[in-house]
C-alpha cells in the first residue's frame, strides 16, 4: 500500500500562532486556500482507491481542493487533530514561557503537555487512533492508494507509528499543505517522503 497524507491548509489560529487542536474548528483563511489551490493544481487525485479525512473543516475543505470533486471524501474521526483539551487556543508562545518542561527543543508542546493540561488528550492515545486506523486501511487496501487529508501532529504521530516506533519527536510538524508519503509491503513500511511543499 501506498499512503499519503496531505496536511490542512493555514488558518487564522495558525497564522497567530494558537494551538489548534480538535476543540477548536477552524475553516481555512484566504492565505489557506491560496495556497491549498496552487499546491493542489500540480496533485492528481485520480489514481488513489480511498480519501479519507478528518471531518474538521479545514481538513474537508483542503480535501476537498486537492481532490477536484474527483473523489468521494470518507470522514472518520479517529483523524481528528490531538485534543489539547485548556491549550487549545492559547497562545504556544505563552506555553512555552510557562510550561517549559512541556515543549520540546524544537519548540511544539510534547507528550508531557498534559501535566498541564488535564483534560487533554494523550500522546498514547494519538497513538492507539493512529493504529486503529492505520490497521484497517491496511486491510482493505493492501495493494492500493490511499490519501488521507488531516493535521500537524495527527500526521507526525502517523509517522511515528510507521516508521520510528511510536516516537513523534522524530518527525517535524509539517508546513500547511505539506506532503507525506509512505510505501507499506509485507509488514515493512518505509517513508519515501516528508513535508513536501507543492507550492
Amino acid at each position: 500500500m501506498e499512503i499519503v497524507f496531505i496536511r490542512h491548509g493555514q488558518t487564522d489560529l495558525n497564522k497567530s500562532g494558537r494551538i489548534q487542536g480538535a476543540a477548536i474548528d477552524a475553516e481555512l483563511n484566504e492565505a489557506g486556500r491560496r495556497t491549498a489551490k496552487a499546491a493542489a493544481a500540480h496533485f492528481d487525485a485520480s489514481d488513489f482507491d480511498a480519501v479519507f479525512v478528518s471531518p474538521m473543516k479545514r481538513a474537508v475543505e483542503t480535501a476537498e481542493i486537492f481532490t477536484k470533486g474527483q473523489k468521494k471524501l470518507q470522514r472518520d474521526r479517529r483523524l481528528l487533530e490531538l485534543d489539547y483539551g485548556d491549550w487549545d487556543g492559547q497562545l504556544l508562545a505563552d506555553m512555552i514561557k510557562k510550561y517549559p518542561d512541556a515543549i520540546d527543543p524544537w519548540g511544539k508542546a510534547d507528550q508531557h503537555y498534559i501535566k498541564y493540561a488535564k483534560n487533554g488528550e494523550s500522546i498514547a492515545h494519538l497513538e492507539e487512533r493512529c493504529a486503529s486506523f492505520f490497521d484497517e486501511v491496511l486491510s482493505k487496501y493492501p495493494d492500493g492508494k490511499v490519501l488521507v487529508v488531516a493535521h500537524g501532529t495527527l500526521i507526525r504521530e502517523m509517522a511515528a507509528h510507521l516508521v520510528a516506533g511510536g516516537k513523534m519527536d522524530a518527525f517535524q510538524t509539517m508546513a500547511n499543505c505539506g506532503l507525506a508519503k509512505f510505501s507499506c509491503r509485507k509488514g515493512i513500511n518505509r517513508l519515501v517522503y516528508y513535508n513536501r511543499v507543492l507550492a
